[in-house]
């Protein structure tokens, strides 16, 4: 097992070749044109260091999606659905309630992790809110 860094740059690049489900090693082997591993033992998978430049695979956390999620804002209501069924909306509030979003951020994230959301679902569910106008700042 190796251990890499990599700047954000080219953490964008591997994530912009992959595909629903791939893990970092399967885009990589797909771009280096190497045949498919067999099996996930020893992969290691790219995972944020905490807010620096660069991202560091250290194989622990590893987060794949199980199944689709779809997050849609329509007609003032954020709605998230799972492949397997399991859906909610949230009526959204006035985009200027910093509170009111952070509370339906919370229930959204909640929900998303009960549902067994990987790491980049749950952020694609923040990113709907934020795409729309609904910001939060720290």
């Amino acid at each position: 097992m190796r251990t890499i860094k990599i700047s954000e740059e080219v953490w964008q690049a591997i994530a912009g070749r992959g595909k629903f489900g791939e893990t970092e090693d399967d885009v990589l082997r797909r771009v280096f044109e190497l045949p498919p591993n067999s099996t996930y033992e020893g992969i290691q998978t790219l995972t944020g260091d905490g807010g620096s430049s660069y991202r560091t695979s250290t194989g622990r956390g590893r987060s794949i999606a199980k199944q689709r999620m779809t997050s849609q804002i329509h007609n003032n209501q954020l709605h998230i659905e799972f492949q397997d069924g399991a859906s909610s909306s949230w009526t959204l509030p006035d985009r200027n309630d910093k509170a009111g979003i952070r509370a339906i951020l919370d229930k959204v994230l909640i929900f998303a992790r009960n549902n067994g959301a990987s790491l980049g679902q749950r952020n694609a569910a923040r990113k709907a809110l934020t795409d729309e106008g609904y910001h939060l700042t720290k």
